[in-house]
């Protein structure tokens, strides 16, 4: 083939191939739609091999340097990694995450559910002998209990470090809600025990204070303005676990790599907003919960939270439509 019948046989594709470029670079490839991005692809990697041929038949060719013009243009568009901006953040918490949430609701109900056997079971059994307590408790504590010790954070006598308890306690629950999500890659047998334990040991404390004739409202006023959102964050890293699992036990008509690889993609929607929800239990916890306030004023907050989520998640896929 000679070089003015290569050019003439090709050039359209070059052109178009161009337009793109043009296009990608005024407003960026995320744009595109699926058939354009197919129609992309296939003209990068034709224009890709034309310029393979030229350099090797026409290599003093002044369409050598234009193909690789062409090409490097279509390579920087094609691979680069566009860099997130202000609403793609603002999607993701308004759109994106409240989706994730509602479609994987199987899963972060069964992690509740398996959280909430904990407690139910250790509540009653604590309940029942309070000295059971030590079967879920450091030895020795607990001894000695009296009604009115639930700590009075408003009348001076508990010393706290607002930013450095904020800060321990979201590590902390970090780490629980890390080790409830990686426990998945263990068929989900780390997940399940995880939650279940947690789930143990909240129940045991409140069996142990109720039976013990502990002012209760005060309690859960030291455990649910912060509690709602923090456990709502742990169960979602649970299903993720689940989800996890799910991938290395039941992969279908998929390979258990392709199958995980799948489920890994599902959750990586769910852990940026997980994390956003630790932080602000965190410094509910750090912050609020402390407060030497009357405990029906904790607890009207953590209603607000509670229906706050509700709305949130059942809403917030709407607000990203607009």
């Amino acid at each position: 083939m000679t070089e003015a019948a290569f050019i003439s046989k090709n050039e359209n594709a070059w052109k178009s191939l161009e337009a793109f470029n043009n296009s990608a670079a005024r407003r960026g490839v995320a744009k595109f739609s699926e058939a354009d991005i197919k129609q992309f692809a296939h003209l990068f990697r034709l224009t890709s091999h034309h310029l393979a041929y030229a350099q090797t038949h026409f290599p003093a060719s002044h369409v050598v340097p234009y193909l690789n013009r062409v090409v490097g243009a279509s390579h920087n568009n094609f691979y680069t990694r566009e860099s997130r901006t202000t609403s793609d953040v603002w999607k993701y918490f308004t759109h994106t995450f409240p989706k994730a949430v509602q479609e994987t609701w199987r899963f972060w109900v069964l992690a509740a559910a398996l959280f909430t056997l904990g407690i139910l079971f250790a509540g009653f059994y604590v309940a029942a002998d309070v000295t059971r307590l030590h079967e879920f408790m450091p030895p020795g504590w607990g001894d000695g209990f009296s009604a009115d010790e639930i700590p009075d954070f408003g009348d001076g006598s508990v010393e706290w470090h607002y930013a450095l308890a904020t800060a321990s306690i979201m590590t902390n629950n970090i780490a629980v809600s890390f080790n409830a999500f990686a426990g998945g890659l263990l068929a989900g047998v780390g997940t399940v025990l995880i939650l279940i334990y947690n789930g143990l040991i909240v129940g045991a404390l409140f069996g142990f204070f109720h039976q013990m004739g502990a002012d209760m409202v005060t309690a859960y006023g030291l455990v649910l303005p912060h509690g709602v959102i923090e456990l709502m964050a742990i169960f979602l890293a649970g299903g993720c676990g689940l989800m996890l699992a799910k991938g290395l036990l039941l992969p279908g008509e998929y390979t258990r790599k392709q199958s995980l690889i799948m489920q890994a993609k599902e959750t990586a929607k769910l852990l940026p907003g997980i994390i956003l929800l630790l932080v602000i239990a965190g410094v509910i916890e750090g912050y609020f919960t402390p407060l030497g306030i009357d405990p029906w004023i904790k607890l009207s907050f953590a209603g607000l939270t509670g229906v706050g989520l509700v709305v949130y998640f059942a809403k917030g896929i709407l607000y990203g439509k607009a």
